[in-house]
């Protein structure tokens, strides 16, 4: 299968970021943590010292209560990624070859939810996540007199060093005399400003955007885009992609009338769905969130989409298209900024999450030697869990190719 442009665009991104920090060497610094798995590559900079220190003294009140509020949340995110992940790795472990769940890397060319993420999308999002990131980082050090000696560019490396990322480098001593609440603070600030920010995209999404872009789009045709294995839908041998012409005996022309038509249908109550393939007949069940409403176990998604002619009309169709070009774009930059600040509260050696948890641990722990092999242990579980999540993506590839 051949490269798409948003993956070459990629490699050449990859190239000219090689050669560039190559003949700059004097200024790049290897951190390593399980090398060759996990690493990073760090270019130097003093970009943004003079802004971090200038707003650590301006807004002290304001920065030590998001500080204190990182802490909360970073630990509840911890607790709740962690979750997350073990559940999915015993549904994989349990079934590797029909496991729907995992984790994928979040790369030009790949879709999610049918949306195939763009390299400047990618690479604005990603710009964006790591600025906000460590800036907050930086700010938050500042609030507490802790020296940042640079900061600058970086690559994460997983395996292959893929993953563009900003730093900023504290003075390591100085960070250590400090207080344990200080140093949480410090580690937590970036995860939750990048959550922070999710949640500040995903209501002007959800407020404004979403409703904007619904009214410019003309929707047709509902194609099935998913299935849930523990329900009925599941079982009848329908194949992803179908689209869904009949419900019950009545004509479905767009999604809104499909809904319309389940709203009817009662828990045990025989259905019968028309697809352009064949017709499948099946017992509802009970929907998960009401007892009272039928269910089917099935997603879906509109066969087609177009700008309404009307609105072509009015105001051409670059317009619309340069709309829905940013919409996408805020689209993708939440879901960086929710997903990486996320997994960088896993503990995994180089993240957040593993600075938090050593902190933490060393409340209860007070050897140093105990802790480093505890801490060790538990991060060693979290890598494999996390490579777990990566296998059914990668049984599909190797599944594929043969």
């Amino acid at each position: 299968m051949g490269l798409n442009i948003d993956q070459i665009l990629l490699i050449i991104f990859g190239l000219i970021l090689v050669v560039v920090m190559y003949f700059n060497r004097h200024r790049v610094k290897m951190e390593k943590f399980l090398f060759p798995l996990f690493y990073i590559v760090m270019y130097r900079t003093r970009l943004g010292l003079n802004a971090m220190d200038k707003y650590s003294k301006k807004y002290p009140r304001l920065l030590n209560f998001i500080g204190i509020s990182s802490i909360v949340i970073g630990f509840i995110g911890m607790i709740f990624v962690f979750y997350t992940i073990l559940l999915s790795s015993l549904n994989i472990l349990a079934d590797p070859i029909k496991a729907e769940q995992g984790a994928k890397l979040l790369l030009p060319g790949i879709e999610f939810q049918g949306i195939r993420l763009s390299f400047f999308h990618w690479i604005i999002s990603i710009f964006v996540l790591a600025i906000v990131h460590e800036f907050s980082h930086g700010i938050i050090a500042r609030l507490h007199r802790v020296r940042v000696k640079s900061s600058g560019f970086a690559v994460l490396g997983v395996l292959l060093p893929i993953f563009p990322a900003a730093f900023v480098e504290q003075d390591e001593k100085e960070l250590v005399k400090k207080s344990k609440k200080a140093q949480l603070s410090m580690f937590a600030a970036g995860p939750f400003s990048n959550l922070l920010l999710a949640g500040l995209i995903f209501a002007i999404m959800f407020f404004f955007l979403n409703p904007f872009a619904g009214s410019l789009i003309e929707s047709e045709g509902v194609i099935i885009t998913n299935l849930d294995e523990e329900y009925p839908f599941y079982d009848t041998g329908v194949s992803l992609g179908e689209k869904i012409i009949g419900l019950n005996g009545i004509t479905i022309e767009n999604i809104n009338e499909f809904l319309e038509e389940t709203k009817k249908i009662k828990p045990k109550d025989k259905v019968s769905i028309r697809t352009n393939h064949s017709i499948y007949t099946l017992i509802a069940a009970q929907h998960p969130k009401d007892k009272d409403r039928g269910y089917l176990g099935l997603n879906i998604g509109p066969e087609s989409k177009d700008y309404k002619k009307s609105i072509i009309d009015k105001v051409g169709e670059f317009p619309i298209s340069t709309f829905f070009w940013f919409h996408f774009l805020i689209y993708w930059m939440f879901l960086l900024n929710f997903f990486v600040g996320l997994i960088n509260l896993f503990p995994i050696m180089i993240t957040d999450g593993a600075k938090m948890l050593y902190v933490a641990l060393s409340f209860f722990i007070k050897d140093e030697g105990r802790l480093k092999r505890t801490w060790t242990g538990m991060n060693i579980l979290c890598i494999l869990l996390l490579l777990v999540n990566f296998l059914p993506s990668l049984l599909k590839y190797i599944i594929k190719i043969l």
